[in-house]
């Protein structure tokens, strides 16, 4: 459930007096026998409650505590929820909030002051009887019978959790939608579970992956039955489970954003009544009749604030920045003006470049003492040359610096801050098998991970955020902030973290000390799948946690890391699609101000790609910038580790000033 709005008047008795009121509400069909005087009676005591004005006060105070999201289950009874206080229940039609957050998930993350309630993904309610509740974390769920004032964990095992629904018919029902394995069905309180979308092949991004589901309910009447919402604007639907048959439902707009459904009864007082199915989206809540599926109203909800009051001055500083990466041997002397050069030759605006390498080297004279007494300290940039350089070709400097990663770290110390083998009682190892020149079998290792969850690994890559600011640099990128994802991860364990500590937690710590130590945008790299879907992980990456303190996010969308039968389109067409559909994914999935500015892929991989020829691949490297140009993000950086960006041609100039000319239509 995105938490981006705080929906001051969303249920049927808002929708409502925006139709007995005739002001701020759109009538699909005033004749609609739904809406007839019978109906007004029922619902007519709650129609002329306003808002509470110390709801819309709580608002601008960011210490009240108030739920951005908000679902009607009665007139009078609301639920909601919110990212850092979880659940709440209102009697007087969100006049006033209770939390109810016992026997719910807690994180403890900095600045370590107090416990959080860990994010809730999904909220779902039995239309029947609307003090059955469940909530959903990105693994977890959870239910109530009474109204939230206790919640029990309900197994499962599938993850991760984008929706839920509870049934009316039979009380040990539930649905779960999730980001990329379809919808599963318990009728046994989770104590089995049955996939239930095998056959719905339109949900198939290939052989794997499902669409990600975003909302979905029971059929008020028919068990069988099922309303269900595709994330990311990409249909709804009804579908049979028993005759395995299926139709969508027109909603009349280009992808709407759907984020909850819930069915409520228009006469709750009697036993068998007509339906109201409404439709939260990202920007409206829509009220429809059901079965006749008319619109009978749409409120807008109230904007969320923002508790980030620099955030627009940074979101400005980062906009708009096209570039290359360098790696530190070539960010000197004759080599930096080559790349100069060539930057202004093809319309490129920004330059990302490293200051610790993929190994933990330092690569500029820095003063931190750590990098000094570990031996990191390895100076190839003069950087007072670089940020002159490129400050009088009006280029925008971007600091990489890898986090997790470090071989120098890693040995500092006696191996103090590595991620650790208990079994063995040694450093953590992934080696590599590789032959050696005379035939023979070596075992290397290539990556050097440290413990993520220690807060001396965090201080001293912030020193030297901290430095690079203060000596021009124009932003911080942050890339292998996550945890290992290969080698015998079974044996990996991790010295410094908290009993009950999450590995989201030791990246969402991370971030938010960054976020109160800089003043300059930050930006962070991401693995393209995690940019896709909603997840975490063996990476322990979450889009949306992090865009709460990051300016910019960074997805590697490129296609030779996706599966062949990802999306199934021709290579070159896919290539495009990949990066117009992936940005938008991941512009919906991030907080509202955090930029999305992907990685293009300037190299070949796979043998494919290697067989291309001069112009088949400098098209691939075109589909790829023309699918970001076409998308909401207003960037992009070619990547090639041998910084030899032979795929450009002079086109990519033609298309960026094509860009540039139509960003007044844009705007």
């Amino acid at each position: 459930m995105k938490q981006r709005w705080w929906i001051v008047l969303v249920g049927v008795t808002a929708l409502l007096v925006a139709l007995v009121s005739g002001a701020g509400a759109v009538t699909a069909d005033q004749n609609s026998s739904v809406v007839d005087a019978k109906m007004m009676e029922v619902i007519g005591t709650a129609a002329g409650a306003e808002a509470s004005p110390s709801v819309l006060s709580a608002s601008s105070d960011r210490t009240a505590k108030y739920p951005t999201f908000v679902l009607p289950a009665s007139p009078e009874l609301w639920y909601g929820c919110a990212e850092e206080d979880g659940f709440f229940v209102s009697y007087d039609a969100g006049k006033s909030w209770v939390q109810r957050n016992n026997g719910l998930p807690r994180k403890l993350v900095y600045p370590f002051q107090q416990e959080q309630v860990r994010s809730i993904t999904a909220l779902g309610v039995d239309p029947a009887a609307p003090d059955r509740v469940i909530v959903s974390t990105i693994d977890r769920l959870y239910f109530s019978e009474n109204q939230g004032e206790s919640w029990n964990q309900v197994p499962i095992h599938t993850k991760p959790i984008t929706a839920v629904a509870l049934s009316s018919h039979d009380p040990e029902a539930i649905l779960v939608g999730t980001a990329f394995y379809g919808i599963y069905e318990t009728r046994d309180f989770g104590k089995s579970w049955t996939a239930i979308t095998p056959d719905l092949n339109f949900l198939k991004l290939n052989r794997t992956y499902y669409e990600t589901i975003s909302a979905l309910t029971y059929h008020p009447e028919n068990p069988d039955k099922i309303l269900f919402a595709c994330e990311f604007g990409n249909g709804l639907y009804l579908y049979h489970k028993a005759l395995k048959i299926w139709e969508e439902l027109d909603l009349g707009k280009e992808r709407p954003l759907i984020d909850n459904l819930y069915f409520r009864p228009v006469n709750p007082i009697q036993e068998r009544s007509d339906w109201f199915l409404q439709i939260t989206q990202r920007d409206v809540v829509e009220l429809y009749s059901w079965p006749a599926f008319q619109l009978v109203a749409i409120e807008e909800p109230q904007p969320r604030p923002s508790y980030q009051p620099n955030r627009t001055a940074r979101k400005v500083r980062a906009a708009e920045k096209f570039g290359i990466y360098l790696r530190a041997n070539n960010a000197s002397g004759k080599k930096l003006d080559g790349h100069l050069k060539f930057m202004k030759q093809n319309g490129l605006n920004a330059l990302v470049v490293d200051f610790k390498d993929d190994s933990g080297y330092v690569t500029y004279h820095t003063k931190v003492p750590l990098a000094h007494s570990i031996g990191a300290v390895r100076p190839e940039i003069n950087l007072q040359e670089l940020v002159k350089k490129a400050k009088a070709e009006d280029l925008y400097i971007i600091g990489r610096l890898v986090v997790f990663k470090d071989s120098c770290l890693y040995r500092y110390n006696n191996y103090q801050y590595a991620a650790w083998d208990e079994k063995q009682n040694q450093p953590w190892r992934y080696l590599v098998r590789e032959k050696n020149s005379d035939g023979g079998i070596t075992y290397v290792q290539r990556e050097h991970w440290l413990d993520p969850f220690s807060r001396e690994v965090w201080e001293y890559n912030l020193a030297l955020a901290e430095e690079l600011q203060a000596l021009g640099i124009d932003e911080i990128q942050f890339d292998y902030i996550r945890f290992p994802t290969d080698g015998d991860l079974a044996r990996c364990s991790y010295r410094y973290q908290p009993p009950g500590a999450e590995k989201i937690d030791a990246l969402e710590s991370f971030l938010a000390m960054a976020r109160e130590r800089l003043t300059v945008p930050i930006s962070t790299d991401l693995y393209g799948f995690n940019c896709w879907y909603l997840m975490e992980g063996l990476t322990g990456q979450n889009i949306r946690l992090f865009s709460k303190y990051v300016d910019v996010i960074c997805p590697m969308y490129y296609p030779s890391h996706f599966p062949d039968d990802f999306l199934c389109e021709d290579y070159l067409e896919r290539a495009e699609l990949i990066y117009r559909e992936g940005a938008f994914r991941a512009e919906t999935l991030v907080a509202e101000g955090c930029l999305i500015r992907p990685y293009v892929q300037a190299f070949r991989l796979t043998g494919r790609e290697l067989r291309m020829t001069p112009p088949v691949y400098t098209d691939y490297l075109l589909r790829q910038v023309q699918g970001v140009l076409s998308s909401p993000a207003p960037g992009f950086t070619l990547w090639n580790n041998s910084n030899n960006y032979y795929m450009v041609t002079p086109s990519l100039k033609s298309l960026l000033e094509n860009y540039s000319a139509g960003a007044g239509n844009r705007e």
